[in-house]
Formats: structure tokens, C-alpha cells, sequence
């Protein structure tokens, strides 16, 4: 057990302080907010575009940064924030696009996408890996995170950090369903960026800037590594977007019921391109960090407590309670997000469509509550097995569990939108033989391969495998895809948005400002890897 991190008073003031106003929140703004389904699990769709960007970042933004990626960056350098980086790619996809059709078709889940568009074997397939996902990788991570970092600051042991973080987040969550996760993400997305600029600013300042780091570890800054490289090689890092950036931020319920919460397709997308710059600047509050750790405390046992050592060393006593709530800021997003997720598609896809067709409002939100709960509970179990792996990289985990799950998923939905001959049975056998195809790859075809690299030709076979079973069924039905595909209408707003939302505001504008920004870092980075 660690010895935890000296804190005094004004720590302990700031950082309950925060809790209390976070859990406060999360029970105010839902207190009207439970009596239908769409109100519990879409916010009555009135959420506006800066509610849906912050909400959307906090939700990927976890303690499992603080702690995972900063300890990804301290081993590996600042590769780790092409992850994050390459946002611009996806939600370009999904602004351009995802959103237009999901906006427009009325849809409440994703899982409800796949059976308007194939059958409904697949939505309940989806329903499944997704809610499967939900709980053993992003809650369970989560909580394992939160959990390392409440031992690591006060030497309280991990379970029970785990187990007292989950009660608290719940409570509201499990209360109070989209709105309450949307606002107090609102909140949080504050409070994690006034926390998280305290250590990079005050790591630079004992560096010596950011140029010095550079010239003394020149390899820490290389953004492009070889094929060859074991854990992050650019021909995984950068073809990632296609299995599961796609289907993280393009096809997953915890992303896009944001947006279909917004106010109107506007606030949808202009939310995606907030979401978009707050991206940007993620890298340097969690990357940046694990690369200054390297440079004052090298050798770490274990990296992903490079973080907290950092708030011992740089933080003053009296200031580490906005650390902390900033840590617990993002766990909180976090969590009420995915449980807000998954008992959507639990209740939506899985207890409404198969159990209970007729199940009233009321009923709805009951078993939404319920098997909130539930996931919760098994997060926090698998999160207590994670605690158990030593010598694992928590980021590594999380990012296998993906590599598994997305890459057949991606390939129906995208197809599903972009390819009218696309069918049923094509989709089914793409999901039926992707999702073992590997775990043949890693287990026997190619034992040791690159999570990533397993990713990337998983998505290559399942393409395969889409094409070849489609062509050789039968076609679907004209009018079973009409409205169904994407064309270029859909790139436009409908008129009355188009014109209200003219100017300054055209959401295109500040989508370009967005891409041009990504692309001139990753331009800026090639070039140190060229020095």
C-alpha cells in the first residue's frame, strides 16, 4: 500500500467541496427530468452545443488518463497523443456523415440503427458487445484508475477506493439519467482543465520549457514510429481510426447520444467541433506530464504512478485539492456517461425490443435505473481484477478490449451508411466470423501480433468478408435502404438551420479552423522526428 500524498486542510476543503457541488448538481438539474424515456435517457433533447462538446470530451477523458496515459507517455513519449489527435479524422466522419442521418432518422440508439438498416439479430448483437464492452473496459477502467489514485494520494487501499467511488458517482447517475451526466460533465470538463494545466505549467517551469525537453529526449517527441515498433507502430496508430476510432466516436451509444440530445442538428454538430479543439489540447495535459516525469524521476517501477509523483513533487500542500478534484472530475464524467449508456441499450435494445414491447415510461426508466446499477456492480468487480495485474499497462488494457470488439462493427456500420448493396446477411457474417477471426489472429494465426496490427487486418477481413457475402446474396430492397444511405444532402443543415446559423457561426467554419489546427501538429511533430 502506498504512503499516499501529504495533504492538508485547505486539500481536503477544496476537493470535498468540489464533490459535494458535482453531486448537488447532478440530483438539481434532473430533478424534473425522469418521467419519460426520452427525457431520462436523452434530456428531453435540449442540451446545447457547449453541454454536448464539454460532455463529450469529459466523457473520454477519465482518471484513467491521469493515470494510464500519463504513464503510456512516460514509457513511449508523446506517440500516445496521436489517439487523442486523431480525433479530427473521426469526427469529421461524424459531423459529415454519422450525425446528419442519425439526426434526422429519429433514432434513439445505435443498436436501433443496425435494425432499421439490416435485421434485428444485429441490434441485439450490438447490444450486447456494447454493454459487454461498456462494463469490462471504460467503467471497469475507470474505477481500477480512481482507485490507484485514491491509494496513491491517501494510502487507502485500492478496493476500497473503487468501491466508494462507484457509490458516489451512481447515486446521481443511476438518479437522474442523461441530463444529470451531460451537465455535471459541463462542470467537470472545468474543473479537469483548471486542475490539469497545474502540472504541465509547473513541470515546464522546472525543465526549463518545453525545447530543452525536446533536445534532451529527442525520442520521446518522434510521433511517427517504424511498423515495427512493439507497441505503438504507425501503421496501427494512424489506420486506428478506421476499426476503432469509427466505431469509439462514430458508432458508439456513449458518444453519439450526446448529440442526439442536442437542441437540433446545429447544436449536434457545432458540439462535435467544440469537442473537437478541447481534443487538441487534451495531449498536453496528460502527455506532456508523463514526458516531463521521464526527465525528473526516471526509472519509475511502475509508470503509471508517474502522475501522482508529479503532484507530490511539483504541487505545493494547499493547491493538490484541485488536483484531485480535477482527478475526480474525470472519473465522475466518466462513469455517469457509460451508465447512463448502457442501461440505455439495456433498456432500449435489450428489455423493451425482446422482453417488453408495451413497458410503459415509467417502466422504462425503472429498469434503466436497475440495470445501471447492475453495471456498475460488475465494473467494480472487473475493475478489483485489474487491480491484480501488476505489471500490466492500463491504457494497453482498455485499448485490447476495443481492438476486439470494434473492427466488425465498424465495418457494417459504415457500410451500412456509405453502401447501398450492403445487406443483412453480409453484416451478419461479418459480426459472426470478425469478433473470432481475432482472436485466431492473436491466439494462432499470428501469436504476439500488435493490438493494433490485429485491429488493422481484423477490419481488412471483415471488409472482405462484407463485400464477398453481400455481392453473393440478394440485394436489399430499394425501399428497405431509402433514406437509409447517405447522400450529399446530408452534408448540408435543412434550410431554417442554414439560415439561422449563417456567418460566423456556420459550423463549417470552425470545423475547418479545427482540422487545419490538428493537421499543422501532426506536421510540426514530423518534422522533430526528421531532426
Amino acid at each position: 500500500m502506498n504512503s499516499g500524498i501529504s495533504l492538508n486542510v485547505w486539500d481536503l476543503i477544496v476537493f470535498c467541496g468540489y464533490v459535494a457541488v458535482s453531486v448537488g448538481l447532478g440530483f438539481w438539474v434532473s430533478r424534473n427530468g425522469r418521467q419519460s424515456a426520452q427525457s431520462y435517457f436523452l434530456g428531453d433533447r435540449q442540451l446545447p452545443w457547449y453541454v454536448v462538446g464539454t460532455s463529450i470530451v469529459a466523457t473520454v477523458v477519465s482518471t484513467e488518463h491521469f493515470i494510464a496515459q500519463v504513464g503510456a507517455a512516460y514509457s513511449q513519449g508523446i506517440v500516445v497523443a496521436a489517439f487523442t489527435w486523431n480525433a479530427w479524422i473521426v469526427y469529421t466522419l461524424l459531423v459529415w456523415i454519422f450525425l446528419p442521418y442519425y439526426m434526422r432518422s429519429g433514432v434513439f440508439t445505435m443498436p436501433e440503427f443496425l435494425e432499421r438498416r439490416y435485421s434485428p439479430a444485429l441490434r441485439c448483437l450490438f447490444a450486447v458487445s456494447l454493454a459487454l464492452g461498456y462494463v469490462a473496459s471504460i467503467i471497469a477502467g475507470s474505477l481500477y484508475a480512481g482507485g490507484l489514485a485514491i491509494e496513491s494520494v491517501t494510502g487507502l487501499e485500492i478496493r476500497w477506493g473503487i468501491s466508494g467511488l462507484a457509490l458516489l458517482t451512481g447515486a446521481y447517475t443511476v438518479y437522474g439519467g442523461l441530463k444529470s451526466a451531460a451537465w455535471t460533465d459541463f462542470l467537470q470538463m472545468i474543473v479537469i482543465l483548471a486542475g490539469g494545466l497545474m502540472v504541465p505549467i509547473l513541470g515546464l517551469i522546472r525543465t526549463g520549457g518545453v525545447l530543452p525537453l525536446i533536445r534532451e529526449f529527442p525520442e520521446k517527441f518522434v510521433l511517427f514510429h517504424s511498423p515495427s515498433h512493439p507497441v505503438f507502430p504507425a501503421t496501427g496508430v494512424f489506420t486506428g481510426f478506421l476499426s476503432i476510432g469509427l466505431w469509439y466516436n462514430c458508432a458508439s451509444q456513449h458518444i453519439v447520444q450526446r448529440c442526439l440530445g442536442a437542441r437540433d442538428e446545429w447544436h449536434a454538430r457545432m458540439g462535435v467541433v467544440a469537442a473537437g479543439f478541447l481534443q487538441i489540447c487534451v495531449p498536453f495535459l496528460f502527455v506532456l506530464p508523463g514526458i516531463i516525469a521521464w526527465k525528473l524521476h526516471p526509472g519509475l517501477e511502475r509508470p503509471d504512478f508517474a502522475y501522482m509523483t508529479l503532484i507530490q513533487d511539483l504541487i505545493p500542500a494547499g493547491l493538490r485539492g484541485l488536483i484531485l478534484a480535477a482527478m475526480a472530475a474525470a472519473l465522475m464524467s466518466t462513469l455517469s456517461s457509460m451508465i447512463n449508456s448502457t442501461s440505455t441499450v439495456v433498456t432500449i435494445d435489450l428489455y423493451r425490443r425482446l422482453l417488453r414491447p408495451d413497458a410503459t415510461e415509467r417502466q422504462q426508466v425503472r429498469v434503466g435505473q436497475w440495470s445501471g446499477a447492475l453495471a456498475l456492480a460488475a465494473g467494480v468487480g472487473i475493475a478489483l481484477y485489474y487491480a491484480t495485474l501488476k505489471n500490466s499497462f492500463l491504457f494497453i488494457l482498455i485499448q485490447d478490449v476495443f481492438a476486439y470488439i470494434a473492427p466488425p462493427f465498424a465495418v457494417i456500420f459504415a457500410a451500412g451508411i456509405l453502401w447501398r448493396r450492403a445487406n443483412a446477411t453480409g453484416a451478419l457474417a461479418c459480426v459472426v466470423l470478425g469478433l473470432p477471426f481475432s482472436y485466431l489472429l492473436q491466439n494462432v494465426l499470428a501469436p504476439g501480433i500488435n493490438y493494433l496490427h490485429r485491429a488493422l487486418f481484423a477490419w481488412m477481413f471483415c471488409v472482405t468478408v462484407m463485400v464477398t457475402v453481400s455481392l453473393a446474396t440478394r440485394a436489399p430492397e430499394a425501399k428497405a435502404v431509402e433514406g437509409m444511405t447517405w447522400n450529399l444532402r446530408y452534408a448540408q443543415l435543412p434550410g431554417e438551420l442554414a439560415a439561422r446559423y449563417s456567418g460566423w457561426r456556420d459550423f463549417r467554419v470552425w470545423w475547418m479552423v479545427f482540422v487545419v489546427a490538428a493537421i499543422a501538429l501532426y506536421t510540426l511533430f514530423f518534422w522533430f522526428g526528421l531532426r
